[in-house]
């Protein structure tokens, strides 16, 4: 009776990750220098089908393979985008080549330098970047010092910015909305979550789970966990964005994983007696390590840093809060139920705890593993 739901669960949850995988890539834009450079970064996928990186056939790019292609690379991405300053098309020279993993897939950075002055009224991208064989493929340009990107697809492929001094106010909405778009996209993070709140329907008596009887009795346990793990989350946040502490991303990353695990497993085995929300508090200082890795990007410690920093942690929040409330109707119903015991908390805790463990050993040893 367990299998086929075990089977439907592993199918879902795979489709659920592939939504964070291809189709997307980023252009970073970095205006405040007296010559503007941009950050091209994509997936080395997205080269292969136009380019044969992959020299030694191992569905891996190496910095090696990269540098040997080297001049087909500039070509072709010189070819296929297009820069105005102030209405003035920009020469571009790329500066430098870098690859490197992110979850589980292997991106290229290509830093460009442009050879106009910084723009004071507007700059203007024209982008067909791998258009040709896939019309779903959407970049998202953001300038430096601001979060909301703006999307270039196949029938959008020019987008402007007017450049204006942002309120404090529109850089607060716009963290806001940032921090609910990385939660929702962090699905290690979303894992993490959830691995949170499966058994937080249940109360343990010498290891044994029982149901919660009480509706109040589990919000007060979800209420917990993820005030615990916002708080977690914003210190080390604003401990990385203000240079106190500033841990190397390469090992945030294989930790965050492995929170990912712990809480997985602990799920299964029960090998801890810390408290749940104790530790959501724990493993989410790490976690706020891994925010504050893609805020880096974003946030400057300027007149409105203190907006921005606040404004992501809300976002992060609402976002949080939009799954708890979708999850929470559903785990209180089921939660006495056979299908909730061994299709949801074992079930999912399983594949959650054997994707946890691939993204770990990926992200240590740079592989690939996972097919998707």
């Amino acid at each position: 009776m367990v299998k086929p739901h075990f089977y439907l669960l592993f199918i879902l949850l795979s489709v659920f990750l592939r939504a964070d995988i291809l189709k997307e890539n980023f252009i970073t834009f970095d205006i405040n220098q007296s010559k503007p450079t941009l950050l091209l970064d994509f997936e080395s996928d997205n080269l292969t089908k136009f380019i044969a990186l992959d020299d030694s056939h191992n569905d891996i790019i190496s910095w090696k393979e990269l540098k040997a292609h080297r001049s087909e690379i500039t070509a072709f991405v010189l070819k296929h985008l297009s820069i105005m300053s102030d209405n003035q098309t920009c020469p571009m020279q790329i500066t430098d080549y870098e690859v490197y993993r992110r979850v589980h897939q292997s991106y290229i950075k290509l830093p460009i330098t442009l050879d106009c002055p910084a723009p004071k009224k507007s700059l203007t991208l024209d982008y067909t970047l791998f258009f040709d064989v896939d019309k779903a493929q959407q970049l998202f340009v953001k300038l430096y010092q601001q979060s909301k990107p703006k999307i270039v697809s196949f029938r959008h492929p020019t987008v402007q910015f007017t450049l204006q001094e942002s309120s404090l106010w529109e850089s607060f909405r716009e963290f806001v909305q940032e921090g609910i778009w990385h939660i929702w996209m962090g699905f290690d993070h979303i894992l993490f979550l959830l691995m949170l709140l499966i058994p937080s329907v249940y109360y343990y008596h010498d290891r044994v789970p029982y149901p919660r009887e009480r509706f109040s009795s589990v919000l007060k346990e979800i209420v917990k966990i993820t005030t615990a793990f916002t708080l977690a989350h914003s210190l080390t946040l604003a401990l990385s964005l203000t240079n106190i502490l500033n841990p190397p991303s390469y090992y945030i990353e294989i930790a965050i994983a492995l929170s990912v695990l712990f809480t997985a497993l602990n799920n299964l085995f029960l090998f801890t007696r810390i408290k749940t929300w104790a530790l959501a508090f724990g493993f989410g200082l790490i976690h706020g390590f891994g925010f504050a890795n893609v805020l880096h990007e974003l946030i400057t410690k300027k007149s409105g840093f203190a907006a921005m920093l606040v404004g992501f942690n809300l976002g992060v929040e609402i976002g949080q809060l939009v799954i708890v409330l979708a999850l929470l109707p559903l785990l209180y119903l089921l939660r006495k139920s056979r299908f909730y015991r061994y299709a949801i908390m074992i079930g999912i805790s399983t594949i959650t705890a054997i994707i946890a463990l691939l993204w770990a050993i990926e992200r240590a040893f740079n592989l690939s593993i996972l097919p998707w």
